[in-house]
């Protein structure tokens, strides 16, 4: 039987690029919050673009709090499997 070994370089990896994809989606929100949708002319495609704007940044922005759940659920992961190696590691014959 195989070993299951999951250390603290690959959780650590793996949240490094769960934060870079969340820190990554702050600016694009902050961009399409600021579209200024009057520019394109008429009111129907103003609206348009309004709506489909705040859409995108309201979806981006939960895409960015899954991400953050994603990381602390990691770091959870991480801390217990760290926990269980220690027991394990003290319970091992000499």
């Amino acid at each position: 039987m195989a070993d299951l070994r999951i250390d603290d370089v690959t959780t650590a990896g793996a949240v490094t690029g769960l934060r870079a994809a969340a820190n990554k989606l702050a600016p694009v929100i902050r961009a399409i919050q600021a579209l200024d949708t009057e520019v394109a002319g008429t009111n129907a495609l103003a609206d348009s673009l309004d709506q489909a704007d705040q859409t995108l940044a309201t979806a981006l922005n939960s895409l960015g709090t899954e991400l953050t759940g994603l990381m602390t659920w990691i770091n959870d992961a991480a801390a217990g499997l760290a926990s269980t190696d220690q027991a394990l590691a003290s319970e091992a014959p000499p």
